[in-house]
């Protein structure tokens, strides 16, 4: 057994011994050797084109202490390290420690190698893993990228550049600054693994994960990301953008905000086309128009936004358009809110309720001041309904009506053509005294505090004032009357149920 463990060990020492002239030192070439062991019997100086060789590297320099016992040099003067024939590595100073195969190189530093030119005054390479280290700044030149970092690594066997802090990449299209980045020489492909921020004359990107195929210009965004293009910004959990093409799309939890026509849109699909600066957002998509006391809710099952003929902004809401605020909500297959001139208008079937009044017509347009709504249009079959007592409706119809808003709110109603209107009348403890009716072609009615106060006829009225129980039936709804109160959204929430 002894016998056994005897061979056992001598095969180890004889294995480390192996090992250790493995990793000896070579002198290649030196035009001049001194050596006084008197001064230093563990170093020996090398003078003129000296050559090493160590672990497939050729190291030159100009001069050298060799420190035999150490198994390491410290080399002066036009250094140059070659590694398998494609690297080069250059600088002034070098210090070499072969038990580790670890190179410390200063002053005007250059690698170079098929895929990067690399310059600094400090770099620590293992000749060993390939990996050169930098902690006090550095330059890289890779393709049409210039590239700078205080930190950072390069991976020479996989080609892979690891930069951290104050990270700077200049292309000749946009600028990246970024807390920590990876960089693959081979495809060009920067790795974001922290906040980053891309520049360009065209926008401006943010995020804190994501890649750029810096060949192809496209490129993936994560994680808070962000696109600003003009007065518009794209967000969402993820973003792809193909700068070429002036296309990007974000999925999941997005949002559009145009700072210039206070608006966001939302939803969790969303296209959008730099170049002819449109937007497609689907799914679950909300639009918000901020104003000056309340903010407008919208929603339909695609929203665009395009650029009219004006060059103005102009949204269309498609298919189920629901909208809720505080003092104004309604109902419509197809909408479309434009820029230029301030107004909204609703197509096929629209509906507005404002206060307690239900207003309807063929078309209607909302026109907008300062954020707020100013006026409203009803065009052709033109009603508003309210209810008057539990068994009447308020009504008045026209073939169109004009609508006046103070501070959001219904004061005055124009009838153009067609006049028709029945209410009921109360006295002041709000028992009911009578039914007025009305036709006449033009009249102006004025409303207080939500409810009916005068109305002013601008030709020769038909009028007749009834008793409440007396009120013939044709008064009692007029032709056309269609009460849609339970497709009323009372809330935000209620704008996406169709």
């Amino acid at each position: 057994m002894k016998t056994y463990s005897y061979i056992i060990l001598l095969f180890l020492l004889v294995g480390s011994v192996y090992a250790q002239e493995k990793t000896k030192l070579e002198i290649i070439n030196s035009n001049f050797s001194y050596f006084d062991a008197d001064v230093n019997p563990d170093a020996r100086r090398l003078v003129d084109s000296v050559i090493f060789k160590h672990e497939g590297a050729t190291m030159f320099c100009d001069s050298a202490w060799h420190y035999f016992k150490e198994n390491r040099f410290e080399a002066f003067g036009n250094i140059h390290i070659n590694q398998g024939d494609s690297l080069h590595l250059y600088g002034n100073h070098l210090d070499y420690i072969g038990q580790e195969n670890k190179a410390i190189i200063q002053g005007d530093i250059v690698l170079k190698d098929e895929q990067v030119h690399l310059t600094t005054e400090e770099l620590h390479y293992d000749l060993s893993s390939k990996i050169a280290s930098y902690y006090t700044g550095a330059n890289i030149l890779s393709g049409d990228n210039n590239l700078y970092s205080i930190k950072g690594n390069y991976y020479s066997e996989t080609k892979m550049l690891l930069f951290k802090k104050d990270v700077l990449l200049e292309n000749p299209k946009y600028t990246t600054e970024s807390d920590t980045l990876k960089y693959h020489t081979l495809n060009e492909v920067a790795y974001f693994v922290g906040p980053t921020k891309i520049n360009s004359d065209n926008n401006l990107i943010y995020c804190e994960n994501g890649w750029y195929n810096t060949q192809s210009d496209i490129s993936q965004f994560n994680k808070n990301a962000y696109l600003w293009s003009g007065d518009q910004c794209l967000s969402g959990d993820s973003l792809y953008y193909d700068r070429n093409r002036g296309y990007g799309l974000a999925i999941k939890n997005v949002a559009i905000l145009d700072t210039l026509n206070d608006y966001i849109i939302s939803g969790h699909w969303a296209e959008y086309f730099e170049k002819e600066d449109s937007s497609i957002i689907t799914e679950n998509t909300l639009l918000t128009l901020i104003m000056a006391s309340d903010s407008l809710f919208m929603h339909g099952d695609t929203i665009k936004g395009t650029l009219d003929k004006s060059g103005k902004r102009l949204l269309k809401a498609y298919n189920h358009v629901k909208f809720f605020s505080k003092d104004l909500c309604g109902k419509c297959m197809n909408l479309t809110y434009s820029v230029s001139d301030s107004t909204i208008r609703l197509f096929e079937e629209p509906v507005l309720w404002s206060s307690d009044y239900q207003l309807s017509g063929n078309n209607i347009s909302l026109q907008m001041a300062n954020n707020q709504i100013q006026s409203l249009l009803l065009e052709n079959n033109a009603f508003i309904i309210s209810e008057g007592s539990p068994n009447l409706f308020n009504q008045i119809k026209g073939r169109e009506m004009l609508g006046y808003f103070k501070n959001n709110e219904l004061r005055k109603i124009d009838v153009l053509g067609n006049g028709e209107t029945v209410y009921v009348l109360k006295d002041e403890s709000e028992l009911i005294t009578g039914v007025n009716t009305v036709s006449c072609s033009e009249m102006r009615i004025d409303v207080k505090v939500k409810n009916i106060q005068r109305i002013s006829f601008q030709k020769e009225p038909d009028a007749t004032l009834y008793p409440y129980k007396e009120l013939p039936e044709k008064w009692k709804l007029l032709k056309g009357f269609s009460w849609r109160k339970s497709e009323k959204p009372l809330t935000k929430e209620d704008i996406f149920l169709h």
